[in-house]
């Protein structure tokens, strides 16, 4: 896993960047502590961190093609790269990276590349010939990929905003369309940044830079749906193309290693990993109380024999660390999920490069119960005659499964009753769903209400459709930024067999009736693999990684924290928001004061304008989708 960037000129020489684009080299130095390197030619200048993972020897970057004519700054990896290696002909390969796959297939297809390309991924290939930048983004948005224009005109690029803001060349100004969205979602869109004149590049697009335009495209969409398997031959497909991901992203000249959780998704890679690793390191983080997952995690590591590690939230989570998510996340990230992360990633990189993890398994499988079971009341193929039949179905079988109490099942059926009463869809009972702050709260806040973009794919008023949002915004919007950061920020590369291309596109393209009912969550991956996990983990539901935010606000670090950022009326968010309207949520200690909290820390390390300005915007040409 590396950082990368540049600086593409057309006024200029580009050699003539090179103070600035060692700045953001310099920035990017934690995700690729390995090496890095600097390659200039008259219009363009690419630069590179190196995590070493694959071909520790000859994988030095930017690489430049066989004939010199092409260079390329990439991040990420492309498993299967020595299959695809095979297929090519008529290239002359001088290392023996995945990097020059990439170029390979680029001199050999141009831009219809990305057909031919698996993996995890964002590069940046420059074409001396055309004078022209090609830059890429894997299908789900695992790496990122930031762009802006300089102060007179220069397209930059960078992993991380912080690079792009590194180099002087930008004014970041202040984004209110993303401040709106993420006090709703405690996230940034995943098609917009937290500024207004810094842009990403979203999941499965490609983008060219050429003459002073950009020109955008998606060269990847949903899979249709195919209702012609049944829950057994499904079951086969999926331990089919779920072991090839496993057995290829186990691929490296370094130790791979596992996180385990002892939910159903890391139990599942760990127990397939460890066919083909023996003494496989897992790693395991442990909240105080009930949210404990520790015995679950055991539990498989001792089936499994693996070589265990365990962190306890106790010993390790204070307001510092708060502090230090500041430093790592260059946008406002609510996701309070992101310090056990960071802290396991940074327990795991003292043992290797590379570690599995089961992300993307809830979005591709309908793991989150507790937001897509409610939605199956919505469903397109409901009765209005059956739904109390199913009220009382839902209630006792969840009560016999999970032992919740009766208030608690209560609440779940006014949920339900609520969506029937409230949505006349799927889509828009889940779009509704897991809002911290809601539209006239926000109104209240003098903010203005987040106007969310249509699907992109035909609706089918199932669940399905809560699924391909959740792939499509929370997951590039939160998961993976939570993860990439994370990792990244202590040198280690994450992996995720779920999002394998093959076996992720085969299971968004099942109908959610082979993964949820009002039964059970995640049907398919427990017919595929339930005999193989241990018997206190079968039977488990859905626990999230989400942290006790309520009782951490309650500490002293982070009270002291509290007072610094959101309790003095002098603070700059309250240039933004009212303090007399923000005060009586920073009072709550919920999740809405940790999303306040936040927002205030990261504006009061962030220097950019606080009120919006009419910005020059980037030419940019949308391609045929």
């Amino acid at each position: 896993m590396c950082g990368i960037a540049g600086i593409v000129t057309d006024k200029e020489s580009a050699r003539d960047y090179k103070r600035e684009l060692g700045l953001m080299v310099a920035s990017l130095r934690h995700r690729g502590p390995d090496d890095q390197g600097i390659i200039a030619f008259d219009n363009c200048i690419l630069g590179h961190t190196r995590l070493s993972i694959v071909d520790l020897c000859s994988g030095h970057q930017p690489m430049v093609s066989d004939r010199e004519d092409c260079a390329i700054t990439f991040n990420g990896e492309i498993y299967g790269y020595r299959d695809i290696r095979e297929e090519i002909k008529g290239y002359c390969f001088k290392t023996n990276s995945d990097t020059e796959v990439i170029l390979a297939l680029y001199k050999k297809f141009g831009e219809d590349m990305m057909s031919h390309l698996p993996g995890m991924f964002a590069f940046a290939i420059w074409d001396e010939t055309s004078g022209k930048l090609f830059c890429a983004r894997d299908r789900f948005g695992e790496k990122p990929l930031y762009y802006a224009f300089g102060s007179s005109g220069e397209f930059i690029f960078a992993s991380e905003i912080k690079a792009l803001l590194s180099s002087g060349l930008i004014t970041p100004e202040i984004s209110m369309k993303a401040v709106s969205f993420y006090l709703r979602r405690s996230y940034v869109h995943p098609s917009e940044t937290i500024y207004k004149n810094i842009h990403v590049l979203p999941p499965g697009y490609l983008m060219s830079y050429q003459g002073g335009r950009v020109s955008l495209g998606n060269y990847w969409k949903f899979p249709k749906s195919d209702y012609s398997f049944g829950m057994d031959e499904a079951a086969e497909v999926l331990r089919e193309l779920f072991e090839q991901a496993v057995r290829k992203q186990l691929m490296a000249d370094v130790p791979v290693s596992a996180f385990l959780s002892g939910g159903l998704d890391s139990t599942t890679i760990v127990a397939v990993a460890s066919n083909y690793r023996k003494n496989l390191k897992t790693f395991s983080f442990g909240f105080d109380g009930d949210l404990s997952e520790l015995r679950y995690a055991g539990e498989a590591a001792r089936k499994f024999g693996t070589d265990h590690y365990e962190l306890i939230e106790e010993r390790e989570v204070t307001g510092d660390l708060l502090v230090e998510m500041q430093n790592i996340y260059d946008e406002p990230f609510g996701d309070s999920s992101n310090i056990p992360t960071y802290l396991i990633s940074k327990l795991a990189r003292r043992y290797g490069k590379v570690v599995l993890t089961g992300d993307g398994a809830d979005e591709l499988m309908a793991g989150y119960t507790w937001l897509y079971n409610p939605l199956l009341l919505l469903e397109r193929s409901y009765n209005k005659y059956l739904w109390k039949l199913l009220l009382a179905y839902i209630y006792g079988k969840i009560m016999r499964r999970t032992g919740k109490t009766r208030r608690n099942l209560l609440s779940y059926v006014r949920k339900g009753l609520t969506y029937r009463n409230e949505f006349r869809s799927v889509f828009s009972a889940h779009k509704a769903q897991n809002t911290y702050f809601n539209n006239q709260e926000l109104l209240g806040l003098g903010v203005s209400e987040v106007k969310e973009d249509g699907p992109t794919w035909e609706l089918t008023n199932t669940v399905d459709d809560a699924l391909r949002t959740d792939l499509s915004v929370y997951m590039p919007g939160d998961i993976l930024v939570k993860t990439d950061r994370a990792s990244m920020a202590n040198g280690l590369e994450l992996r995720a067999p779920f999002l394998d291309v093959r076996l992720a596109e085969f299971c968004i393209s099942l109908p959610s009736s082979l993964k949820i009912n009002q039964d059970a969550d995640k049907l398919l991956l427990r017919r595929a693999y339930s005999e193989l996990w241990p018997p206190l983990i079968k039977g488990r539901a859905k626990q999230g990684f989400g942290a006790p935010v309520s009782e951490w606000l309650r500490k002293d670090s982070f009270r002291s924290l509290k007072q610094q950022y959101l309790e003095r009326r002098k603070n700059d968010i309250y240039e933004l928001i009212p303090y007399d309207k923000a005060k009586s949520f920073v009072e709550r200690d919920n999740h809405q004061t940790w999303i306040l909290l936040v927002l205030s820390m990261w504006i009061g390390k962030n220097k950019f304008a606080l009120r919006e300005s009419p910005s020059r915007a980037p030419s940019v040409n949308r391609l045929q989708e």
